[in-house]
């Protein structure tokens, strides 16, 4: 429709709008149903994403907790085992002790406790803390049989701690109950080895018995069979010192060492001659 010449600025400009609005009405009418369309599909798609992802949350979680329930019963009947396990080899040890005799038979005891740990890893522990107890005192002789002894319990230690690390980061921290102590004393110092034995027991150390020696050392000795034990033993010997008015220093502390395997779990205390 051409504009008539004669309409007036005002009429001319309702025409415009008239035809602006019949022009945003057909764009309205055509376009506004698939526009609508669209929106529904993208509505619905944002509702399924959120309840896939809830979905997917949901499982995850389900998936976690049935871990976290299976990881509980499996421990649960790993400690049963272990239990029933450690009462039978605990019945078996005091039944059958030839069998795990570190003195008589080293070999045979070595072999049995290396296949009992597969079942009571903790209850080995305690037969070996009960074994280097019953391992002869050492003296100033070179004793065979105590180090063949020794070698075989410190292999077992050392298997057991391979297939069950501890589950603290180091093991360079010791308390007095990790350690089996023997005391040494000379001729004629009895009473000085009973008091330092009632000190190391007043402590917590494992002390079976003191025993005289042909050959003292000249001055305190702490000694130890692992280098990681050395500032445990060092501050034994400083402590013991200080008890039984004996001059220590650094050299007090004294790491054994041997040909063969040394076991770790024991300490040996070397009181001089005389008081220096």
């Amino acid at each position: 429709m051409e504009d008539d010449p004669n309409l007036t600025p005002d009429e001319r400009r309702f025409r415009l709008d008239a035809k602006r609005l019949a022009l945003d009405r057909s764009f309205a009418k055509k376009w506004l149903p698939t526009l609508a369309t669209i929106m529904v599909g993208i509505i619905a798609g944002m509702f399924s994403l959120v309840q896939h992802l809830s979905s997917l949350e949901e499982t995850e979680r389900a998936r976690i907790e049935a871990k976290a329930i299976d990881e509980r019963v499996r421990i649960e009947a790993k400690i049963k085992d272990e239990r029933e396990w450690g009462f039978k080899v605990v019945d078996l040890y005091f039944s059958k002790r030839e069998l795990f005799d570190f003195e008589k038979n080293p070999e045979k005891a070595e072999t049995n406790l290396n296949f009992l740990k597969a079942v009571a890893p903790n209850t080995v522990k305690g037969i070996l803390n009960s074994e280097l107890a019953r391992v002869s005192a050492p003296s100033s002789e070179d004793d065979t049989a105590r180090l063949n002894s020794l070698a075989a319990i410190a292999r077992v230690q050392d298997t057991l701690t391979a297939a069950y690390p501890p589950t603290t980061p180091s093991k360079s921290i010791f308390r007095p109950i990790d350690f089996t102590v023997y005391v040494q004393y000379a001729s004629g110092d009895q009473e000085r080895g009973l008091k330092a034995q009632s000190e190391l027991i007043g402590l917590g150390y494992r002390v079976p018995g003191i025993e005289q020696v042909k050959k003292p050392t000249s001055l305190l000795q702490v000694r130890y069979y692992r280098p990681e034990q050395k500032a445990h033993a060092g501050e034994l010997a400083k402590k013991l010192g200080q008890i039984l008015g004996l001059k220590t220093s650094a050299d007090n502390a004294v790491l054994l060492t041997s040909a063969k395997q040394l076991p770790g779990g024991i300490l040996e205390v070397w009181l001089p001659a005389e008081a220096s």
